[in-house]
């Protein structure tokens, strides 16, 4: 009997396993075809000249310096606001996401149609839709009235598109700072305890669950996923598509690691080793090539 149940145990460690990595997998799909159709519309691609073709070396550093600040300032409200009143920076952050993320789409799409020199009409009309449609779900979010199949195919589309479009408008070496900055922050917060001591250790799981694709045993936080796909796409951006699959396997690795390391219960930051494995290929490449 013992036997039985010991092989059914590993029969649905496989099956959570498949679970945990599919959308992982279609989330850096998504990245992977935007950066793909970019590619396809501009075929030198290097997504510093392809997005900062023809400006100076100092705009492009204070434009990103400048999402950068934004970005700490976001954060920082973020969680001033989340000891105050927790239920709203939550509702606030769900539906400003899909916003980035349907927005991200959109800014892809207008890309794509100048590149491929499509002056046309019909991208008003594309317009309107994803607005229409980006801002009717985030309403949905922020009063709680999405599902949980919906909410979770958003957030794996919307961490597709912010994440690629990322990966796509920043050069190589920003996304490597960035991406040890965020596996930095996500060390320290976690085994500093940052949000448990803000929250509660009664309702952090509870909080995590609402930001992460997640069923009743798991979640991927929306975070994760968003630097995912960043590191895929600015992979396949700066050194083609294989290098780009090839990162994602290596991601895939990663998440394999993690999930056997919390089968164990052992509690281990999960983003670092996904950055450093994913960011790989295109180290070696850059710096030994």
């Amino acid at each position: 009997m013992a036997n039985v149940k010991s092989r059914e145990n590993r029969f649905l460690v496989k099956i959570n396993t498949l679970h945990f990595l599919l959308p992982i997998f279609f989330t850096i799909l998504i990245s992977l075809i935007c950066a793909q159709l970019i590619l396809l519309a501009q075929p030198y691609g290097s997504s510093s000249r392809l997005t900062f073709e023809g400006y100076s070396e100092v705009f492009i550093a204070s434009n990103i310096l400048a999402i950068a600040m934004v970005s700490a300032l976001s954060l920082f409200l973020f969680f001033r606001l989340l000891k105050t009143k927790r239920d709203a920076a939550l509702r606030i952050l769900v539906a400003t996401f899909i916003i980035g993320g349907m927005l991200s789409a959109l800014l892809f799409g207008k890309h794509i149609f100048i590149l491929l020199n499509l002056e046309s009409p019909l991208f008003l009309l594309l317009l309107a839709v994803v607005a229409y449609v980006g801002t009717y779900f985030a309403y949905l979010a922020f009063i709680e009235a999405l599902s949980e199949r919906a909410r979770n195919a958003l957030f794996v589309l919307c961490s597709g598109t912010l994440g690629s479009f990322l990966g796509v408008l920043l050069p190589i070496i920003p996304v490597i700072g960035i991406s040890l900055l965020l596996s930095i922050a996500d060390i320290i917060l976690i085994y500093r305890s940052t949000v448990e001591k803000i929250v509660g250790e009664a309702e952090y799981e509870q909080l995590i669950m609402r930001l992460a694709f997640s069923n009743k045993d798991w979640g991927i936080g929306i975070g994760d996923l968003s630097c995912y796909s960043m590191v895929v796409s600015s992979s396949a951006m700066n050194y083609g598509v294989w290098v780009g699959g090839l990162s994602l396997l290596l991601i895939f690795v990663s998440s394999i690691l993690s999930l056997a390391l919390a089968l164990r219960m052992v509690r281990i930051p999960g983003l670092p080793i996904a950055m450093v494995l994913g960011l790989l290929p295109s180290m070696a490449l850059l710096f030994f090539f």
